[in-house]
């Protein structure tokens, strides 16, 4: 991604230069990535296996946030442009959940987790990176499922009813549902995702 200032000489460039992060529409999409993004959601996460699925599906990427506008990111610091809120009831072909450390306020959050208990049963696949799974967890989309996520968060999963899996990645129902560890991990998994969401259209 471009940057907002070019930076002077080899001075590093710092996260508040990158350009904000936001979603993007094809003329012909052969579907949605939705992908939830709230106050310290990690950016990488957001970023490269969302970029990876969209490209492989040539798919349309909308944020989803609690309400639409900026929010702040983090890891890098970057903005994350949210271009729908649970309103809009945006029904993606796969839902992407990428971690961050403001994970706990989306699970307070009714609106949000609605929307993503929804998006979750009715996508043809799910994407969950680290922290994410805890949320795809507290709406009840890993009941029994085999899953993994960031390795401090692994008693926690336990406690939502995950089946928690030390690995890099999980996956489970078929192929439909992976989890990742973090940002590298989902980048690998994504083309088996993909794969399986191409077949699944049939």
């Amino acid at each position: 991604m471009p940057l907002m200032s070019k930076p002077a000489g080899n001075r590093p460039r710092r996260g508040w230069e990158l350009e904000p992060l936001t979603g993007r529409r094809l003329a012909e999409p052969h579907g949605v990535v939705g992908v939830v993004v709230y106050r310290g959601v990690t950016t990488t996460e957001a970023e490269s296996p969302v970029a990876r699925l969209a490209g492989r599906l040539v798919a349309d990427i909308v944020f989803v946030g609690r309400e639409r506008g900026p929010v702040p990111g983090v890891e890098p610091s970057r903005i994350v442009v949210a271009d729908a809120c649970p309103a809009d009831d945006i029904r993606p072909d796969v839902l992407v959940v990428p971690g961050g450390l403001g994970w706990r306020q989306v699970a307070d959050d009714a609106a949000l987790t609605g929307w993503l208990a929804r998006a979750a049963d009715s996508a043809r696949g799910i994407l969950a990176i680290s922290t994410g799974t805890l949320l795809l967890a507290a709406v009840g989309a890993l009941d029994g499922r085999t899953a993994t996520g960031h390795w401090l968060a692994e008693d926690d999963l336990a406690r939502f009813g995950a089946k928690v899996r030390s690995s890099r990645v999980a996956h489970a129902d078929s192929g439909r549902l992976v989890t990742a560890s973090g940002a590298l991990a989902a980048v690998g998994a994504a083309d088996e995702l993909a794969d399986h969401v191409t077949w699944s259209r049939g």
